[in-house]
């Protein structure tokens, strides 16, 4: 049993802390829900998602903004920040936080992804079949640039998102509150994120 508890824990290790997050509240939920002999509630259901990048200077310090609403009104934000980065770089680790986040719901309805990156939206829907055919080389032949978080993206979508393009600074209040994340994190400000937990 402990040699078991050990890979178990070993396993848990290797997932981000969103996934690890993720199952140990399933876990408590199941026990929580054994003792009471009731089942529980279910989560909310994700409705639509908001991603979010911003660079002071190209390259420069980044930061990332995802922001997630619910069908029951609730919203969950999240964001980052590096030292170092691009603009598309920042736009694409939105995406894949967003989309981390829907893998460790465990959700499997279909969810609108909005991204004001005709880059990140064009490159996951349309170029990447070519990139991966061609061995992660552009139609010219030249490497496919941030092929690290392509990759990650590649490995994480699934035809549950919906990609959508969103202009920028157009009103859109899911695109504007991203926006705001984003710019505080790359100009080394630490934002009030709404945080909820499944």
């Amino acid at each position: 049993m402990t040699e078991l508890l050990d890979q178990a824990i070993a396993a848990l290790s290797q997932l981000s802390d969103v996934e690890q997050d993720a199952i140990a509240r399933q876990i408590l939920g199941e026990l929580v829900g054994k003792q009471a002999g009731t089942t529980l509630q279910q989560p909310p259901k994700i409705q639509r998602i908001y991603t979010d990048g911003a660079c002071s200077g190209n390259p420069g310090p980044g930061g990332w903004g995802t922001v997630i609403y619910f069908t029951n009104g609730a919203v969950h934000e999240m964001g980052g920040a590096d030292a170092k980065t691009t603009n598309n770089r920042m736009e694409m680790q939105a995406a894949v936080a967003a989309l981390q986040y829907l893998k460790a719901s465990g959700q499997t309805d279909p969810i609108e992804l909005y991204t004001d990156s005709e880059y990140v939206k064009n490159g996951i829907t349309q170029w990447i079949k070519g990139w991966k055919k061609k061995g992660w080389k552009t139609a010219t032949g030249k490497p496919v640039l941030n092929p690290d978080l392509w990759q990650a993206l590649d490995s994480l979508n699934s035809p549950q998102v919906q990609w959508r393009y969103v202009r920028g600074h157009s009103g859109d209040v899911g695109n504007e509150r991203c926006d705001t994340i984003a710019r505080a994190f790359s100009l080394g400000k630490t934002p009030t994120l709404k945080q909820l937990r499944l």
